[in-house]
């Protein structure tokens, strides 16, 4: 009677553990996911990859679900300051922010892809080395100062070739100076903790860059008044007027009449 009690004890807790196992300690990651847990005994982190796992009563705990997805983005664009203190607006997009090995080489990357030991890795990082739900307001951080970095090595004329801002004159963009500076952000996003210490491949799309708004604006009315002010020129010029006095008075009175024209809608003609 009492081995027989003994026995079903045993069946029911082998059952009980069977149930647990099943329900509580059961783990199922999600494609595209990964599941990181500590081990209670050792200390050390690790990771369950997508499939079904079982977690071990007592020992395992669970730390973090991180995404293996490509999270790109489009932030807002900021405001950073060239090697003369010139300051600059930048648009830039995060076309790569993944748990992964830092390389623009399709081949390496596929091979990591393929390499568990080390996405298990980096997926550790991720989960450990950060408060990983605020990931993208800290690696955002880091993108800034990457590109504050490279725009401190260069002055505004060599990135806008032929500006002279004392005169309110602003180059083009140089484009080869621009495919050079994300080349550059990239290369330091490559070496820097979000990289080596977070486990994170960064890859940055600067857009754009130019003077902030309110600059713009001043420039653009500078450039709009210089031509209104040459086609009056040429218009007296025409006319054949040489005397100081009288251009002045004409161009009173041509300003004038646009005014009145633009209150009333109507279109200011030539007289015959």
């Amino acid at each position: 009677m009492g081995n027989i009690l003994f026995l079903l004890g045993m069946v029911g807790m082998i059952l009980m553990i069977l149930v647990l196992l099943l329900t509580e300690y059961r783990v199922e990651v999600k494609p595209a996911t990964a599941m990181v847990y500590n081990n209670r005994w050792t200390g050390c982190a690790n990771t369950f990859l997508p499939g079904t796992h079982f977690m071990v009563p007592g020992i395992h705990q669970r730390l973090e679900e991180v995404t293996l997805r490509n999270e790109a983005r489009n932030p807002s664009n900021v405001m950073l300051f060239t090697g003369d203190g010139i300051e600059m607006e930048v648009d830039y997009i995060i076309r790569r922010q993944q748990i992964g090995y830092p390389s623009t080489d399709p081949v390496l990357r596929a091979r990591f892809a393929w390499d568990p030991r080390l996405l298990r890795e980096r997926a550790v990082m991720a989960a450990t080395a950060i408060d990983y739900k605020s990931r993208n307001d800290l690696i955002q951080t880091r993108i800034v100062a990457a590109l504050q970095m490279a725009l401190e090595a260069r002055a505004f004329e060599e990135l806008f070739p032929g500006s002279n801002l004392g005169a309110g004159v602003v180059g083009k963009i140089d484009k080869y100076k621009k495919d050079e500076l994300e080349a550059e952000v990239n290369a330091e996003l490559a070496r820097d903790p979000v990289t080596q210490e977070w486990g994170f491949a960064i890859e940055v799309d600067i857009e754009d860059y130019d003077l902030p708004e309110k600059l713009r604006k001043v420039r653009e009315t500078r450039v709009s008044a210089e031509m209104e002010g040459a086609a009056l020129k040429s218009k007296m010029d025409a006319l054949g007027v040489a005397d100081p006095e009288t251009k002045r008075w004409l161009l009173i009175a041509d300003a004038a009449s646009d005014a009145i024209g633009r209150a009333f809608g109507g279109k200011k003609t030539d007289k015959k």
